[in-house]
């Protein structure tokens, strides 16, 4: 079978295994990246190239998971997460409460590696949060998930941008330059969309309790980030500006604050890792199998002659972030397929974080959280959580395609 309909087939199937029948998102692109390569007549080399594609992600990624992992944990128990959105809402003011919620959420997706993760640590502060602050508890949660989106798609060194790097071999220094500014003029959309949120109040209990010291509170936050910015601005400051190294430095200072208590939250750490990092292998196998297959060569032939040249990696990681939900694999599927792609490369980078944005509804978990947690309905949900993101994909799109024409 050629290898676009082959590409559609597996998509098809992946989303039937994950959202119809529940299977793990590991197991439905592992079937996938099997029904795929047999499909376009893999032989007994297609067992090789999964656990390749596999190892791949496995190695940029699995200590960048793991230590964020283990700081957001940290956070969590400490209440340290507490502590630094009571600072942030002190510091944009009380009448700016969906601010600081959003930047609760932007921040602490950083270092927790998973927009997901970063959610459900904030999710109780936040609701307390917009309850003190009198102001709506559903926009301040709508506020965290989608500001926690924004970073995890644009501001390396998320996964979204550590597998963007690394697969179109763009800079770290290059990617920041114009996705950090990018990530900060989201803001003004997510705000006016945010105010403008037509929801219905659900009263929820509230949660008190002294806050935690300041400083041990916001260091295992603040080290990462300060050690990713000296190595990227110095290169003496390699080995400590290295993202795995910095995020793996804030893991060991949040054990030794931890105390007595390192163990047990390790071990809980430990396992949600390892939930997210299989998830991110099997996108890593059936991306590389795709590469394999010579489906980008087939994209171009077949349907880079019907759209512009800009339009095609978006609309690429548009149609596979529709199908599967998940933004890591959107990217690294996208990658492989646009890999050797005759356009620059931090344009072609930021097209597919764009795709990576719109369209997130009934296949994203992070869709059903939102609802969950919120108590919203369907149409709530895709007003608040979809259609803001979709706003911000089309925006990360016209920057991108501005940038591309002005200054590359």
């Amino acid at each position: 079978m050629e290898p676009i309909p082959a590409f559609i087939g597996a998509v098809l199937l992946m989303s039937l295994l994950a959202v119809k029948i529940g299977l793990s998102s590991f197991m439905s692109l592992l079937v996938s990246a099997l029904a795929y390569g047999l499909l376009t007549g893999m032989g007994p080399e297609l067992i090789g190239t999964i656990t390749t594609g596999l190892g791949r992600i496995f190695s940029a990624l699995a200590v960048i998971v793991f230590s964020g992992s283990v700081i957001a944990e940290h956070l969590r128990r400490s209440r340290g997460v507490d502590r630094v959105v009571a600072d942030l809402l002190g510091l944009v003011g009380r009448e700016r409460g969906i601010l600081a919620s959003g930047l609760s959420g932007y921040l602490v997706a950083l270092p927790a590696m998973c927009s997901i993760t970063s959610y459900m640590i904030l999710e109780p502060v936040v609701r307390g949060m917009g309850r003190e602050a009198e102001g709506s508890e559903k926009r301040f949660l709508f506020a965290a998930a989608l500001f926690s989106v924004i970073s995890f798609n644009l501001v390396y060194p998320s996964p979204v941008m550590v597998t963007l790097t690394g697969s179109l071999d763009v800079s770290p220094i290059d990617a920041l330059k114009f996705g950090l500014p990018l990530s900060l003029f989201l803001f003004i959309p997510a705000f006016i969309c945010l105010r403008r949120l037509p929801v219905v109040e659900e009263e929820a209990p509230a949660e008190a309790g002294p806050l935690p010291p300041r400083l041990s509170s916001w260091a295992p936050l603040a080290l990462p980030l300060a050690l990713i910015g000296a190595g990227l601005l110095s290169p003496r400051a390699w080995l400590v500006g290295s993202p795995n190294v910095a995020l793996l430095a804030g893991a060991l200072l949040s054990a030794v604050l931890a105390g007595g208590g390192a163990e047990e939250m390790i071990k809980t750490a430990t396992r949600r890792a390892g939930v997210i990092i299989f998830d991110l292998c099997g996108a890593g196998a059936f991306g590389y199998v795709i590469a394999e297959s010579g489906l980008g060569t087939e994209v171009y032939r077949e349907i880079g002659p019907l759209v512009p040249a800009v339009v095609l990696p978006f609309l690429v990681a548009s149609i596979i972030q529709l199908a599967q939900g998940s933004r890591v694999v959107t990217v690294v599927i996208a990658s492989e397929i646009t890999k050797g792609y005759p356009m620059e490369p931090v344009t072609l980078l930021f097209l597919i974080s764009a795709g990576a944005f719109v369209l997130s509804s009934l296949s994203d978990p992070y869709f059903w959280l939102v609802k969950e947690t919120t108590g919203s309905d369907l149409r709530e949900v895709i007003v608040g959580y979809t259609l803001p993101l979709t706003i911000f994909g089309l925006l990360v799109y016209a920057a991108t395609v501005l940038r591309w024409h002005l200054f590359v």
